[in-house]
């Protein structure tokens, strides 16, 4: 565990709690509505999230002053509509994929520029070093910030028939979600991706309205996506990443032991999840094996890949628009932004 990874004093120093006053009647519960997109089950990542969430706010402040209520499988509707829900105060946190957040927060664009990340490890180092500036920028950008991170893996190419190199992907319509560094970077690769909804994935798949999807192996599992879907490519462009979002005036406005147990159990289950992960990555890659999907490997020319994904970084640096972010990644990579 990293030194001071729990240390009141850089909570206080990130400016996250605020002294606010109890509520008029402290006794009452503090109820948290928590959505997510995902069908609850064991191998499901949101759903251990919340789990551990609910866990330890209870245990830090007890069953009668806090509650979570969990809604799942996109009750409340997409992961992109979730978002606004914290924002207006709907909603008092989401997980969602951090490319679905970065169209209402544009610096966690950074998260979304492919092959940034070449290990969950640089993953994990980036958002360590990096948890207030990227807080600063979320409340900047949509008034919301990140109370714990999490991966799910490195998002892979599931399609209809084999691509063992890039020509192979050329004919294949492939959905993305509607994330234009996304969509660029197949583009760049010679596909034409279909932008869609992740809840609109399934029956687009099931009806040849696409031909393949990507997502990691533990989404490919608990979304069912073996059932339309029988190949499995593995590209590295884009590590899978998401953050709990609150809303930050909404956090502000709870007593100060309340915030301070949030985003402690925040600290702790972003710790939590990251042993959590080759778990589930490993049952899932063995789930789907048995389910008869072909694992095709790594792209044996996925130099080209790299290459032709990379050289679109400078075109998105205007959509991303604070490149604070992005270029303090880089600096804790030891690289260089491309220009």
């Amino acid at each position: 565990m990293r030194k001071g990874l729990f240390t009141l004093l850089s909570l206080v120093c990130a400016g996250l709690i605020w002294a606010a006053p109890a509520p008029a009647n402290a006794a009452d519960k503090i109820g948290i509505r928590f959505a997510h997109s995902n069908t609850p089950s064991d191998m499901d990542p949101y759903h251990a999230l919340v789990t551990k969430m609910s866990d330890k706010l209870v245990k830090k402040l007890g069953a009668d002053r806090i509650e979570i209520q969990e809604f799942p499988a996109g009750q409340i509707g997409s992961e992109e509509r979730s978002f606004q829900d914290v924002q207006q105060g709907i909603l008092q946190m989401t997980v969602l994929a951090v490319n679905n957040a970065s169209i209402f927060s544009p610096s966690l664009g950074a998260f979304d520029l492919p092959y940034i990340f070449k290990s969950v490890k640089e993953f994990d180092d980036c958002v360590d070093q990096n948890w207030d500036l990227i807080n600063k920028r979320m409340e900047a950008e949509s008034g919301t910030v990140a109370i714990a991170w999490h991966s799910q893996g490195f998002r892979i190419t599931n399609s209809k028939q084999p691509v063992a190199k890039l020509a192979d992907l050329a004919p294949v319509k492939i959905r993305t979600p509607n994330n234009p560094i996304m969509i660029g970077v197949y583009r760049a690769w010679g596909t034409d991706p279909v932008p869609m909804a992740m809840d609109e994935t399934f029956n687009a798949l099931q009806q040849k309205v696409v031909d393949g999807q990507d997502n990691p192996l533990v989404s490919i599992a608990t979304n069912r996506f073996y059932e339309v879907q029988k190949y499995i490519t593995e590209p590295h462009y884009k590590l899978w990443t998401g953050p709990v979002v609150v809303n930050v005036d909404w956090l502000r406005s709870l007593p100060a032991d309340v915030q301070q147990a949030i985003l402690e159990a925040g600290r702790e289950t972003t710790v939590e999840m990251r042993a959590l992960l080759d778990k589930q990555e490993s049952a899932s890659r063995e789930f789907l094996k048995e389910k008869g999907m072909v694992f095709c490997g790594v792209p044996t020319d996925e130099d080209e890949w790299m290459k032709r994904a990379v050289s679109i970084w400078p075109q998105f640096y205007p959509q991303i628009k604070n490149l604070e972010i992005v270029e303090a990644f880089m600096k804790t990579l030891g690289r260089q932004l491309p220009r």
